[in-house]
Order: C-alpha cells, then structure tokens, then sequence
C-alpha cells in the first residue's frame, strides 16, 4: 500500500477483470478453442468459466470502484471525515477520469468505423460469428448518432462504437452518488442498506449501486475485516470459496433464478474476493507483480480499445498466423494471446497520450479553482 488512498496491489484485480471482459468478447467474436460439445459445456457452465466470465467481472468493477472511491474518507473509524469531500473536486476529478478518455477512444473509433464500414470482411479460417461482423458494418451512423454515444451520461438505446460503454455510463452515475453514500454510512449501516433497496427495487436503478454501496460499506469495516482475517486462515479460506462459489454463481445456477439474483450474486462473490486479498499477504505479493500492476494501470484503456482491435486488427492477425499453422485451437490460442499482447500495448500509448494527460488536466484546473477562493493555495483550506 503506497498510501491511504491507493492501494496498489488492487491495480491488478482491475487489470485481470478487464482480462476477462477481452476474453469474453474474443471468445463471442471467434468461439471456444474445443468443437466438442462436452467441452465447450465444462468450459462454460463450470466454474472454469472464470477466465472469460466478463459479467462477473463487471460486478468486480463496481464493487471495486466503490471500494477505491470511498476508503480515502474512512481513516482509522467507521465514520466517514466528511471534512476531506469537496464536491465539485470530486466530480471535476471523475469526468476528467471516465468522460474525457472516452470521447476520446468515441473519436477514435469514429474514424475507424467510417473505414470499416466501406470495407468487405477480412476471411479467416477461424470462422468470426455474425456478432463481431456485424457489430460495426451493420448499423450506419451519422455524425450525430456519434455525438449521442460520446455522451456518456445517457447513452442512446443502442450503443455502437463502444457497446461495452453501457458500464462506464452507470459508473459514472453511481460513483456521483457517492456523496449520498458517506452521507448515509455516517448515519449507520441500516441506513445505507434501506437506501440501497429502495432505490433499486423500487426506483428502479441500477442493481449495481448495490455493488457499489457494497464497496462503501467494505471500505466502512476496512481495517476490522482485515484484522480478523489476517490471523485466521481458516476463515480466510473460506471467504475464498463462498467468494468464487457466488461469483462464478452467474453461469453455474440456472438462469430461472433471475438476472438481477445473479448479478447480486456475483457482486456480493466480487466483495468477499476483495477481502480475501486485502487480508492475504501472499496473494497481494503475487497481485504485485510489475507485469499485472502494469495490466491494472491501463485496464481503463484496455476496456475502451478492446473492440476496436478485436474488429480492425484481429482479423489480420489470425491471417499471418495462417501461414504458419491451419490447427484451428493454435489459430484460436495464437489469435487470442496476440490480441491481448495488441489491446496491452495500444492501452499503454493511450493511457500516456490521453488517459494521463485528461487526469492531469482536472487536476489543474482544480487547482487553478482553489487557488482563486483560496490565495493560500490550500486546497482544502
């Protein structure tokens, strides 16, 4: 932990769970690498889905985001210091995070849409589904339906350059009620809980501002869970089993249970796999990995890019590798190992061309802002 308000090791949970999210759109776009049925089902409705299981992993987004935004306000108690909150720092901080890299990659694959949508498909041998080959060429868009999309706060009915964007356009939302959030955990737990339940079942938000508040609410018992945990072993296994058990639950439990019982259940796995790390010392030296951290640190970049490599690059990749091998599982473990390598690389020039910069850029002007209300340069003066 480098300081309070950033825990580094956390970086590599956020890098694995958008590693599945590619995953799952790799394997969407181009199958699993077994024709047999028996595998294709252990590899789907087993746990051993995990890898490429990207609703679980957005479960893991919002609790972890939750988690991250709101510790820094918990110090040593369950009281959250409402004296650090700055509003209109916080919002400034979160639109120059999300918004400003996003229009950024909307522009982006603007132009690369207005390429591909005049171009034939590239044929390869790994046979693409109609989902990845239709994603773009099938829906003609004018300048206007992109400006639509690059708002991020109400996005049309149908996304098309990012359709993974639908998760950004509820973080943002959430991450803006966080406000409410400390609020109500200074009142108490009970509170929190109430809140959360009627918003969602009868308001009508979002389910992952259950996820979400859980975060807060781990962030709330920080240092109580990990004290215990820590010193039992015991117990900390099996917050790692009923975590995987409840967040793999999504492809392992019949789907007549419900959707939204399945995202609940995949969010509250989400919770207990994050206090398992924050009380496993080993796990958090494997988690420190400079090549995982690395994977954290552009995770953001990663997500936006994936579908525009997986549409515009993918394809050419798989074609070079055909003059090396026709094996369809090497095609498919060459093509998906090399669109990772790609979308990691891509993510890093983004995230040092446009991601590092949009932060900087409200870091300044929020700096600019407090310096004139307060000639002491302060900022929380």
């Amino acid at each position: 932990m480098s300081n309070k308000n950033h825990i580094a090791y956390l970086d590599s949970i956020r890098g694995l769970a958008a590693l599945a999210v590619i995953n799952e759109h790799f394997v969407i776009a181009y199958g699993l690498p077994c024709k047999d049925q028996f595998c294709q089902r252990i590899l789907d409705y087993s746990p051993l889905h995990i890898w490429w299981d990207g609703g679980a992993a957005v479960s893991l987004f919002f609790v972890l985001s939750g988690f991250v935004l709101a510790l820094k306000y918990f110090c040593d108690t369950q009281h959250p210091d409402l004296n650090k909150f700055q509003l209109t720092s916080f919002v400034i901080g979160r639109l120059f995070r999300i918004w400003l890299p996003y229009v950024g990659l909307v522009v982006l694959s603007g132009f690369l849409y207005r390429y591909t949508f005049e171009t034939s498909t590239l044929k390869t041998e790994l046979m693409a589904s109609d989902w990845i080959i239709s994603l773009w060429r099938s829906h003609p868009l004018n300048f206007m339906d992109m400006l639509r999309e690059a708002f991020l706060l109400k996005l049309p009915p149908l996304v098309v350059l990012l359709p993974q964007s639908w998760t950004l356009s509820i973080e943002l939302v959430l991450s803006l009620l966080l406000p409410i959030g400390l609020l109500l955990a200074e009142r108490g737990l009970t509170w929190l809980v109430l809140f959360s339940l009627f918003a969602v079942f009868l308001l009508g938000v979002s389910p992952f501002l259950l996820h979400f508040l859980l975060g807060l609410i781990i962030a709330r018992h920080y240092k109580q869970i990990v004290d215990y945990l820590s010193q039992r072993t015991l117990a900390r296994s099996g917050v790692l089993f009923l975590g995987l058990v409840l967040y793999t639950s999504g492809n392992t439990v019949p789907k007549i249970v419900g959707e939204t019982l399945l995202w609940l259940s995949s969010g509250l796995g989400a919770g207990l796999i994050i206090l398992y790390v924050l009380s496993s010392k080993n796990t958090q030296s494997v988690l420190s990995n400079i090549i995982l951290r690395q994977m954290g640190k552009v995770s953001y970049s990663a997500y936006l890019l994936h579908i525009a490599v997986l549409i515009c690059i993918t394809p050419y990749l798989l074609s070079t590798l055909e003059f090396v091998t026709l094996n369809q599982q090497v095609l498919w473990l060459g093509g998906l190992l090399l669109t990772i390598v790609v979308v990691q690389l891509l993510a890093c020039v983004f995230y040092y061309v446009l991601e590092r910069p949009s932060i900087n850029l409200g870091r300044k002007l929020l700096k600019i802002k407090f310096c004139r209300l307060n000639p002491s340069g302060n900022i929380y003066g």
